[in-house]
């Protein structure tokens, strides 16, 4: 029996029954339901032989997908929250395989620890990045240089800029020469670093050096020229068509992108990255650790007044939070303690500013330490001697005025009475009556003498809802002093 197109043999005889096969002479076929069974199970037979040896042809191989390739904003300060939006933005991607995502920068740089796991988030990331300084107008300063310098194809649009990465501490010193050796080591540490990126990516390690050394900037086309980065391309198209064919070099060299035709995908910034980036700022969570510090001092001078103390509370709770994303100093938030202390006993106390001042002063100087501004972190000094100077003045000028009310007689209920004056409506003989604040009284001399119609009167007790008077002293003492009101 003949092969059937290069398959095994089919059976000629199925059950008895001969059917022909391939042209082959029919023999004394069988009649009836035994016939028509043992075809139908022929069938079945030759079915299966052709499942098992495989298709006669290959179908046509299904179109392939287009690739994908992921937009993904980073116009952020880099920090801790950049940080995690940029990891995240790596394992989403990886997770749903692109042929690559493209981080769009606009960063005036950051925190040297933040910088570094966004630098090794790009090197270890299987998904190939690119890092793309735009829009226009767009720069990548400072710690954006080292991002750039990590990504594995570095683009800009025009008019944009790159550099200015020397390291910068804002926190003072011992003495002059150990400022200047702590100084170099950062400037040599940060130099080799993006040196090292520069290199593993095939660029002008030089230009990376002198960015950190001398604070060098350059703009996109010299940037090109100069081969710090590879690609200029104004919008994601352009950017697209230049990308499409690019051969990487350092951790993945090898790889070609494919990306024509490709499909963009967007992806802005979480508000949740937007607020932790706000609140992580030094300055802000300066700013919240001094409104927290000042409002539960102030719930302290004034109990009761219930929003100082809620004010306080939260504030306090988002600075220490902030704080928690900052790398801090112990003598920094010894003093920050110490300032809340003051402020505190100020309150309690009554040490008519003493306290207070102290505790300004505190606050001015751990604003400028609370930092460690080795790894890039500072707040402003002027914002921390602005800050605690505001809230002294604040502090002192409302505990002041708490005191004063303290001190003040009651101005309510029955204590407000003693020590009124009044005016006599009825003559006292020794009971009549009397106005104040705007009321009639039934009112008696305390000595049990008469007193006449419009005679000034002083209260001196109150028995009842009997007014215990006696005349008033002075040159004022037979002049009304409210106007006469209806007589009953």
């Amino acid at each position: 029996m003949r092969k059937l197109s290069g398959h095994a043999a089919l059976p000629r005889r199925v059950a008895g029954v001969r059917c022909r096969v391939a042209g082959s002479r029919r023999t004394a076929p069988t009649t009836g339901p035994r016939r028509t069974l043992a075809c139908a199970l022929a069938a079945a037979l030759c079915a299966l032989t052709l499942t098992a040896a495989g298709p006669l042809a290959s179908p046509a191989a299904a179109p392939s997908e287009r690739p994908v390739v992921r937009i993904v904003d980073f116009d952020l300060e880099i920090g801790e929250p950049a940080a995690d939006w940029a990891e995240r933005a790596l394992r989403e991607a990886r997770r749903d395989r692109v042929a690559a995502v493209v981080f769009r920068i606009d960063t005036p740089g950051g925190l040297d620890s933040a910088m570094r796991r966004i630098v090794k988030a790009f090197i270890g990331s299987p998904t190939p990045v690119v890092a793309w300084v735009a829009p226009r107008g767009a720069r990548a300063a400072s710690a954006g240089l080292f991002i750039v310098q990590a990504a594995d194809v570095a683009a800009m649009a025009p008019e944009t800029n790159i550099g200015s990465a020397t390291p910068i501490s804002l926190a003072p010193s011992g003495d002059g020469r150990s400022e200047r050796v702590l100084g170099r080591k950062i400037t040599n540490d940060a130099a080799a670093y993006v040196r090292a990126l520069a290199e593993g990516h095939g660029r002008n390690a030089d230009l990376a050096e002198q960015m950190v050394r001398r604070a060098v900037n350059v703009t996109a086309r010299e940037a090109a020229r100069r081969r710090l980065v590879d690609v200029i391309a104004g919008d994601e198209r352009e950017l697209l068509r230049r990308l499409d064919g690019f051969r990487l070099r350092g951790p993945k060299a090898g790889t070609t992108l494919r990306l024509a035709g490709a499909r963009l995908e967007q992806r802005a910034v979480p508000f949740r990255y937007r607020a932790l980036t706000f609140l992580f700022d030094p300055n802000t969570a300066f700013v919240l650790l001094t409104v927290g510090i000042l409002g539960l001092a102030l719930e302290l001078a004034t109990p009761g007044v219930i929003v100082p103390g809620t004010v306080g509370a939260v504030a306090l709770l988002l600075g220490l939070f902030g704080l928690s994303g900052l790398p801090t100093t112990a003598v920094g938030l010894l003093l920050l303690a110490v300032a809340a202390a003051m402020f505190a006993a100020e309150a309690v106390l009554q040490t008519h500013g003493a306290l207070g001042v102290g505790g300004a002063v505190a606050l001015a100087v751990s604003g400028l330490v609370l930092f460690d501004t080795d790894s890039g972190a500072a707040a402003q000094p002027f914002v921390s001697v602005a800050t605690a100077a505001a809230a002294a003045a604040f502090f002192l000028f409302v505990a002041a005025k708490a005191a004063r009310a303290r001190r003040a007689p009651a101005r309510t209920g029955r204590e407000e009475l003693i020590g009124a004056v009044a005016t006599v409506r009825e003559p006292l003989a020794p009971v009549g009556q009397v106005f104040t604040h705007g009321e009639l009284w039934r009112a008696r001399s305390a000595d049990g003498s008469t007193v006449e119609r419009g005679r000034r009167v002083v209260v001196r007790a109150l028995e009842g809802l009997t007014l215990v008077v006696e005349p008033e002293r002075g040159p004022q003492a037979d002049t009304e002093a409210v106007p006469s009101a209806p007589e009953r």
